[in-house]
């Protein structure tokens, strides 16, 4: 490098010139506080980062993170060594893996120090690839002489001739005889007679090329035996030269494959149900491969990490801890653990427990298992865990409900404050057994108790008795938990009482009502239905035969959604499993189907039975809404539609024209409004009879309707009035054509009572956007081109201009 002399100033980059011609990349690095910021690059060096910006780009910005530190190790050795130095290395091109030897050079001014170096880069890819590919020649050869030799299975090589020459130990053992006994020897002699046939058949056979398996008994020195005898062909330059000749008894072929199975379904199990993902990387730090759970702790495949880097997903501040703990394990070889904080797929931020595990073969390094586990939840529930004991503190301070602890002689150790408020005894009496709220004739009960506790038994909802200091008992309902000590060993229980002395006086009451509420049940005209908490009817009230033709005993014990229609069972057994839930009652219409097949509305009101604090059972009273429904079809009808003419009302008409409008504001297309009144109705009126207008009023509903299309919408809009929306028009001219097809209808009078009535019309027609802005406007255009088409003396329409 003398082209570059110690001479060196500010005009270094006019002495690249002769770089240029150079075939091999040429790079020129400055120093850049700590890293290194390319400022030259030859043609060549160009061509081989096609995609990035090389002038004036840092060695960090130009490499991945791995391969950038290692380089910057090496520039810093040759900067401070002031020698040259070589190195080879692989990097990933767009265009494929480029391995390259690199020579750094570093430049020295006259001032003795190194700010430039010249990194010389030499293609060996093709080089590195042929002796990756000898190396794997060499190593397939081994591989093959491994396995015939070590096989455990008798292993024979045959020429074309059938002569053996090739056997491993394992096959003179199956023989009993020597190698040199066997070599030259031709492979059907060691056939049994009984196989010779089946055997010569298939050896023609693989000689052609084909494969073949087969069961063969073989008759030689040893004990006679059957195998299980795999034929291959030998094939070199596309011809058969021989066979191999694999061969293993049954029973061990069975036991292998039994072995072999369970080998993969244990492997498949722990791959599939561990809970724990798995990383798996080469020395070098590249991830090789992943488990299904760690794509799915991760959200990421295996290519999208290779693709996207695994560093890329941790969080910045974890990076440096990462790298730390994976170089631990490779200079010492030993497990690391750590936590790290990761990136999810879908954004969310999950925090990892990870271990890795160095992968020792032969003593030296393979790779790394890196296991890690989802522990977001686990501090999540640390911290969870705090705030309870926290909120348990609170609870036990506060609640209303008598809490006690014991030990496992069942002696009390602490009691809160509504205890000593409940029972009237202080903290201090109940520990040293000064105080007592067992009743003498129940010491025997307190006693199974604890021993159900000592077996680690769980007591709920225990119906007992207990006093007072002052002498009062009460119903007493108590739940015991266990408490253990850090060795899960039982140490003594929880206890949380509920008086429940007035539910049990209430309860009393309600027995003596239950009588009462029987009689108003069989007589009451609802259907009253019992439904046990499996679904199924305990009791239906003589209603239901009444309603619905069915006896009520044929219900008992089907599911209470037996007799109701199809299309509504659904919202009535979401309506029971929300009280079930502890959702409040919410009264529902629902279609019950009667014994000869017609349906019927029922108003049903699921209501939750309640025992303590818990739902022991519900019950429905359903109601016979079919005429309500009816009346409310009717009134809802009223509301849109014109009781004479049948036709829908301005109401209806002023809702269709807002909504056909924003539909053509969105379409691009128009809406048309059609304004149609009759000719001389007052005096149809005065000459015939108000009938002969209300005739006249439907038959004129009937005309138009007749003449629009399906999507238009007529309306009656007061007296003789009319109207009609016309959504989605492409032009004017359907307009029109509906207008004068109109006209045509109205030529032919009615006949009424014996009376020929003419009925003359005049009809306006507007178009949106073309004549108004809105349907206000575009209405009142609609009624002025009525107008004028009024003022003619003969059935006539306007277009609005």
């Amino acid at each position: 490098m003398t082209y570059f002399s110690r001479k060196m100033g500010h005009d270094i980059l006019g002495s690249t010139a002769l770089f240029d011609l150079v075939q091999d990349p040429v790079f020129l690095f400055e120093d850049d506080q700590g890293s290194f910021r390319n400022i030259y690059a030859n043609p060549a060096a160009l061509a081989l980062l096609p995609d990035q910006e090389l002038i004036g780009s840092r060695i960090e910005e130009l490499l991945l993170p791995e391969q950038s530190h290692k380089a910057l190790q090496y520039f810093h050795s040759a900067q401070s060594t002031q020698s040259s130095l070589a190195f080879i290395d692989a990097i990933k091109l767009p265009q494929g893996e480029f391995t390259g030897e690199t020579t750094l050079q570093p430049l020295v001014t006259e001032d003795g120090h190194c700010h430039y170096i010249l990194a010389t880069v030499k293609d060996m890819t093709a080089s590195v690839r042929k002796q990756h590919e000898l190396d794997q020649s060499d190593v397939e050869h081994n591989k093959l002489k491994s396995l015939i030799q070590l096989n455990a299975d008798a292993i024979f090589e045959m020429n074309t001739n059938q002569e053996i020459i090739q056997v491993n130990k394992t096959a003179c053992r199956a023989t009993g005889m020597r190698e040199n006994q066997l070599l030259g020897q031709s492979f059907l002699s060691l056939v049994a007679a009984s196989s010779s046939e089946q055997a010569q058949s298939h050896i023609k056979q693989v000689l052609t090329g084909t494969p073949v398996e087969f069961e063969m008994g073989i008759d030689s020195g040893a004990k006679p035996a059957t195998l299980l005898t795999s034929l291959t062909p030998i094939v070199i330059d596309s011809r058969v030269t021989g066979f191999f000749a694999h061969a293993k008894t049954m029973t061990e072929q069975k036991q292998t494959e039994q072995r072999l199975q369970r080998d993969v379904q244990r492997y498949k199990s722990l791959f599939d149900n561990h809970p724990h993902g798995l990383f798996t990387f080469d020395p070098t730090g590249k991830l090789e491969s992943i488990t299904a759970s760690t794509e799915n702790i991760t959200g990421y495949t295996l290519q999208e990490l290779q693709d996207e880097t695994l560093l890329s997903v941790i969080l910045p501040e974890d990076i440096e801890k990462v790298r730390r703990h994976f170089y631990k394990t490779i200079h010492h070889k030993k497990s690391e653990r750590f936590e790290l904080s990761f990136r999810h797929k879908n954004g969310q931020l999950i925090d990892l427990q990870a271990i890795n595990i160095p992968i020792i073969v032969d003593g030296e390094l393979a790779g790394i298992h890196s296991i890690v586990t989802d522990v977001t939840k686990a501090n999540c529930a640390q911290k969870t865990l705090n705030e309870t004991i926290e909120m348990l503190e609170i609870f036990w301070e506060n609640s209303i409900d008598p809490i006690f602890s014991i030990d496992t002689k069942g002696d009390i150790l602490k009691v809160n404050p509504a205890f000593e408020k409940t029972f009237g005894f202080t903290e201090k009496e109940m520990v040293t057994g000064k105080g007592t709220i067992i009743p003498p004739n129940m010491r025997f009960d307190q006693d199974q108790i604890v021993e159900r506790i000592l077996n680690g038994e769980t007591v709920n909802s225990h119906d007992t008795l207990r006093i007072t200091k002052s002498g009062e008992q009460l119903n007493i309902i108590s739940s015991y938990s266990l408490v253990r000590n850090a060795n899960k060993e039982i140490i003594g229980s929880t206890i949380i009482y509920k008086n429940v002395t007035e539910l049990k006086k209430a309860e009393r009451e309600l027995q003596k009502s239950q009588e009462k509420y029987r009689l108003i049940t069989e007589s009451t005209f609802d259907i009253i239905t019992l439904i046990n908490l499996s679904g199924s009817i305990e009791y239906v009230s003589p209603a239901h035969e009444k309603l619905l033709g069915y006896s009520g005993d044929v219900h008992i014990g089907s599911p209470f959604t037996r007799n109701v229609h199809p299309d509504d069972a659904f919202e009535l057994i979401e309506s029971v499993a929300s009280l079930m839930n502890g959702g409040e009652p919410v009264t529902i219409e629902v279609r019950f189907v009667h014994q000869d097949g017609h349906s019927i509305w029922m108003e049903v009101t699921p209501t939750p039975v309640i025992v303590g604090n818990d739902v022991v059972q519900l019950f429905t009273i359903a109601r016979d809404i079919t005429e309500r429904r009816k009346l409310q079809h009717e009134i809802a009808k009223m509301a849109f539609y014109d009781h004479l003419s049948g036709i829908p009302n301005r109401r209806t008409f002023d809702d269709k024209l807002q909504k056909a409008i924003q539909q053509a504001d969105e379409s691009g297309k128009k809406v048309g409004v059609l304004m149609l009144d009759g000719r001389k109705f007052k005096q149809i009126n005065d000459r015939f009879g108000h009938d002969a207008g209300d005739a006249v009023i439907k038959e004129m509903a009937q005309r138009l309707e007749s003449c629009l299309r399906p999507i238009d919408t007529p309306a009656r809009l007061g007296g003789d009035e009319m109207g009609a929306v016309f959504p989605e028009l492409d032009s004017v001219e359907l307009l029109e054509e509906t207008a004068k097809r109109i006209l045509t209808s109205f030529e032919t009078p009615l006949l009424f009572n014996g009376f020929e009535i003419a009925i003359g019309v005049g009809i306006g027609l507007a178009i949106y956007p073309d004549d108004a802005a809105n349907e206000k406007q575009l209405v009142k255009c609609a009624d002025t081109a009525l107008y004028k088409a009024k003022e003619s003396q003969y059935n006539d329409y306007r277009i609005y201009s």
